[in-house]
């Protein structure tokens, strides 16, 4: 199963570039985010119900729920938010796929990972392709320091939420699990929606933006995390990072065919960079479940 775990992780995130890009034109990022932990949790609450199953976690494993969700559907999207509209939404996502090199250095200490030679190669490559994407979108103005450290910022707390799904054991139900991060994190997303609403918008009437903010519930929170956090438990922490490197190129890619983003040089060595990154480290998905826990 880990290979279709991937596919759906890379497709529902990369192409979640353009979605964003459409759902724009209908409603801000702080009402999207909002809409996206409620909707997607929702959904997937009810996906996860069933006769004689339970609806809640067990008692012992709300701590773990609740600093997954306070990582993952809380820090780590504001910080991306506040990140894009200080730099742009180009530089604040290529800065938050920094992920792998906080998840790999954080895995050691943690879960006791070692980093052999080919994962720290791994690693270079996606530090290369992070800052050669970067030098293709800053622009004369230069970046902003602090929409910078915002960037990384999410990087790492979406790095240290990957190590610390690895690192809990829950015997709840996975999509259960994942549905009540999603639905934890909407009500600080809703006292940030009362703080900002003047600066919110809502427009209805235009059909493609309605249809991004679907994709986005749907799609890109609700598939791809039920999807992503079997695969953080099926692989090391440093390759489910890594693992993650083509989701950017998928979403370069697609916003150049969806939204006419124009493919420069440094988006075509970047994309090499990655290439190469996954090939050294996602070679045997079934060797590194064996060794992954």
């Amino acid at each position: 199963m880990t290979w279709p775990l991937l596919l759906v992780v890379w497709l529902c995130w990369g192409l979640s570039y353009p979605a964003m890009a459409w759902t724009l034109e209908a409603v801000d990022l702080i009402t999207a985010r909002l809409l996206a932990n409620a909707g997607a949790g929702t959904l997937l609450l009810l996906c996860a119900r069933a006769p004689g199953r339970r609806v809640l976690p067990r008692r012992e494993e709300w701590r773990g729920v609740l600093a997954l969700s306070l990582l993952v559907m809380v820090v780590f999207p504001f910080a991306l938010i506040a990140g894009v509209m200080l730099v742009g939404p180009g530089q604040a996502a290529i800065l938050n796929y920094t992920m792998p090199v906080w998840a790999s250095l954080l895995a050691v200490p943690v879960l006791g990972e070692r980093l052999d030679r080919r994962t720290l190669m791994a690693l270079g490559l996606g530090l290369a392709a992070v800052l050669l994407v970067l030098a293709g979108t800053v622009g004369p103005e230069g970046p902003s320091g602090l929409g910078v450290a915002l960037g990384l910022a999410a990087g790492a707390t979406f790095g240290a939420g990957t190590v610390l799904a690895k690192k809990l054991r829950f015997r709840s139900p996975m999509l259960l699990i994942t549905a009540w991060q999603l639905l934890l994190g909407t009500p600080p997303a809703f006292a940030a929606w009362l703080v900002l609403h003047e600066h919110t918008y809502l427009r209805p009437d235009v059909g493609r933006g309605l249809f991004g903010l679907f994709y986005m519930v749907v799609f890109a929170n609700a598939l791809a995390y039920a999807a992503w956090f079997p695969l953080v438990g099926r692989l090391k922490a440093s390759v489910a990072g890594l693992s993650l490197l083509v989701v950017p190129c998928i979403g370069v890619a697609s916003s150049a065919l969806l939204v006419e983003r124009e493919i420069g040089p440094f988006d075509l060595a970047a994309l090499a960079c990655v290439l190469g990154a996954i090939a050294l480290v996602i070679r045997r998905p079934a060797a590194a479940d064996r060794t992954g826990r």
